[in-house]
């Protein structure tokens, strides 16, 4: 079969990095290939997506070739570049720039200069196949996690591409809608035999959707045997429920919530429909629920950030909060310097500050690489650490966290569920609304599932 994508030797530092995220990488796909990036949270997955296209390289040191169809991709013209290879990141709020649906499937053909005409017949088209004309005069700020990631794809599949590239797409998704964007990759696959390249943590659970697994490491590549077929996810409640068997029902409340009714349209319908929820001090408690269900309107409720229009919050204690865009907590351009600024005016000396900083960054392996590079320089999963060390430093007693195991690979995911449950046998209590069932076995000791604007217990 014929060579799609060539990849030869190529090297990439970014341009306040002091070292190659990628070194002398070389990997070929097939036209109609399906790959799987494997790799550790910093390893190099999402650079070297980013990387393949000029339009989407973010500012660096880059040596080395990357070849579509033979020809070098620097020697093609922007729209060429845009037309042929298409990347969505995995946070799809970075990525849409227009407000409504219907706008933001328009914008990228008409971008290049794609006659308007030929514009709506390629909007009729695509949101018939991707099932979504029914969102097409929705604001996208109406949607659901699950629903912008669809339309974010749907948006990259208007140019049709020759080349897919998807940044741990799966993140913002629960099990089920997960499993079935990736039934849409695969179909886009077979349909239009587009090559796809899929950067993901989640591999013993999607390795056998795959033609192959590639393994990035330390900026480097290499192919691995796929026989991570059959690991795959529990998708169902049931376990998550049975976490409540061991709640610290004889503690004070750390959060108490009664009756909480909240809407975001005066006519609209409830979201949160008489939420009643006790969680106990020095509890891990994960709130899980499908996309769209209401999980983070309830953090948003708890932060003060939402007015209900009914019911009752109470905290017992210092709140902080981590939002599901974490780089939205930092000022400075690296996380020590922010760390540090951050610590300064909680009235920290210096020495008191690196102290501190020292000491939480080694419990979440925040390298002096990582805290001293560009905040925009690291990884999903890196800015995910950085931002759990900061709201460690606020010294809360209660804290909040949305979706908090996003780029985040099984190691550091196993950390921060340790790191959980330490905060809890100090007295501190966490909140955190997942989609990993996984995680919440492993994190949690007790559990809710909101669903029809209720929690379940």
């Amino acid at each position: 079969m014929a060579k799609k994508l060539q990849i030869e030797g190529l090297s990439y530092r970014y341009a306040l990095g002091g070292r190659n995220v990628l070194a002398n990488v070389n990997l070929e796909l097939e036209a109609g290939e399906k790959v799987l990036l494997a790799g550790s949270s910093g390893s190099g997955k999402s650079t070297l997506l980013r990387v393949i296209s000029p339009v989407t390289m973010p500012r660096g040191e880059i040596s080395g070739k990357v070849l579509l169809d033979g020809t070098d991709v620097k020697t093609l013209s922007r729209v060429e570049c845009i037309s042929k290879i298409a990347y969505v990141s995995q946070n799809p709020e970075t990525q849409i720039v227009v407000d409504t649906v219907f706008g933001e499937l328009a914008f990228s053909c008409e971008n290049i200069g794609i006659a308007k005409k030929e514009v709506r017949r390629r909007i009729a088209w695509t949101a018939t196949y991707f099932g979504i004309e029914h969102l097409l005069k929705r604001r996208v700020s109406e949607l659901s996690g699950g629903q912008k990631q669809i339309v974010s794809l749907a948006a990259a599949i208007m140019l049709k591409p020759e080349v897919l590239l998807l940044d741990e797409p799966t993140t913002y998704l629960d099990p089920v809608a997960a499993v079935r964007f990736l039934d849409l990759v695969d179909r886009i696959n077979r349909d239009f035999g587009i090559t796809v390249v899929v950067a993901e943590h989640r591999v013993s659970e999607f390795a056998n959707r795959f033609d192959r697994v590639v393994k990035v490491e330390n900026g480097s590549v290499s192919d691995v045997a796929n026989d991570s077929a059959g690991g795959g996810a529990d998708i169902f409640y049931e376990k998550v429920f049975s976490l409540n068997d061991r709640k610290k029902s004889d503690s004070e409340p750390a959060v108490t919530v009664k009756n909480l009714m909240f809407r975001y349209d005066r006519n609209g319908q409830n979201v949160l429909d008489g939420v009643d929820i006790v969680i106990p001090k020095g509890s891990v408690f994960a709130l899980l629920g499908g996309n769209g269900c209401g999980k983070t309107t309830f953090l948003r409720c708890l932060t003060g950030e939402l007015k209900p229009q009914q019911g009752k919050i109470k905290i017992d204690g210092k709140l902080s909060a981590m939002t599901q865009n974490p780089l939205s907590m930092f000022i400075e351009e690296t996380v020590r310097k922010d760390l540090r600024f951050f610590m300064k005016k909680k009235g920290a000396s210096g020495k008191e500050a690196d102290e501190k900083i020292g000491e939480i960054a080694k419990k979440l392996e925040l390298t002096d690489a990582i805290l001293d590079s560009h905040i925009l320089d690291l990884s999903g999963g890196e800015v995910e650490r950085s931002a759990i060390a900061k709201l460690i430093l606020a010294g809360a007693d209660v804290m909040l966290f949305d979706e908090p195991t996003k780029g985040l690979d099984l190691e550091t995911k196993k950390k921060l569920a340790e790191l959980m449950q330490a905060l809890a046998s100090a007295g501190i209590t966490s909140v955190f609304v997942t989609h990993d069932i996984n995680f919440a076995l492993a994190a949690a000791d007790c559990a809710g599932v909101l669903s029809s604007g209720a929690i379940l217990e």
